[in-house]
């Protein structure tokens, strides 16, 4: 009689520890399938972002003109955030930009691009440089910067671009991505990552032209069930567990 009550505790307790195992394998499943690849710093909310409208900041391009950005509507808009003394990932975000770019169409005719600098202390003569330095026509990809600290707050903060600086050497930990954007200037699509693959590109850009994203539809509803089965999964072990130690505690009361 003992001997199966024991047997029974330590089927139970095996039970346990195949669920929480079975739980951290399908949180580490989790974390894998719908981490950003290829990106540092921390990733946007894309349940926040997604399909918001950014805000009509003032911006100045590299040959002094400021414009703002409404006046793009009418055509979806690549937003590549970038600082211009960035020698790592910004310069092979733009070098990968440079060769996919004419896969998509003409920048200007077709879409605008905006390589756009999150650094507050980037200047007229910084922005001018870099347009220069990665051969960027200046019209239809402009290298831009926001007029005023405000106007740069808003706009990162719209695509919830997090970054944070290092005093020691002027860098930047930040997410590396660029952010799709329709013709009525509401954020469609992100693409992370610092190399960027034509196909993935393309199909971003017909997103943001209104084209269904079945995937992403797919993915997000896939996400939901996740995160119902983790916390199901989490309650049940839960249950379980104070069952196990209810019982155990009762047999420790029965012999003594």
């Amino acid at each position: 009689m003992k001997r199966r009550k024991w047997q029974r505790l330590l089927n139970e307790g095996s039970v346990v520890r195949h669920l929480s195992g079975g739980l951290l394998a399908l949180l580490l499943f989790f974390i894998t399938a719908f981490s950003q690849e290829g990106s540092t710093g921390i990733p946007p909310n894309e349940g926040k972002t997604l399909g918001r409208e950014l805000p009509d900041v003032l911006l100045v391009d590299s040959k002094g003109r400021e414009f703002n950005l409404h006046s793009l509507k009418g055509k979806p808009v690549v937003l590549s955030p970038i600082y211009t003394h960035c020698n790592s990932a910004c310069p092979i975000i733009t070098d990968s930009l440079k060769k996919v770019i004419p896969f998509l169409g003409k920048p200007g005719q077709d879409f605008w691009v905006l390589s756009f600098t999150f650094d507050p202390s980037d200047g007229q003569e910084d922005i001018r440089a870099f347009q220069e330095k990665y051969g960027l026509d200046g019209e239809g990809w402009k290298v831009v910067r926001a007029k005023t600290k405000e106007d740069l707050f808003r706009l990162v903060d719209a695509i919830d671009f997090r970054f944070m600086s290092i005093p020691e050497t002027k860098d930047f930990v930040h997410p590396n991505l660029v952010v799709f954007v329709s013709p009525d200037m509401k954020i469609k699509k992100y693409v992370y990552g610092v190399v960027f693959d034509k196909k993935e590109m393309a199909k971003a850009l017909q997103y943001s032209l209104g084209a269904k994203n079945f995937l992403e539809d797919f993915k997000s509803f896939l996400f939901f069930l996740g995160l119902v089965g983790l916390a199901f999964s989490g309650l049940y072990l839960v249950i379980t567990s104070a069952k196990i130690l209810h019982k155990r505690e009762a047999q420790k009361n029965f012999h003594s």
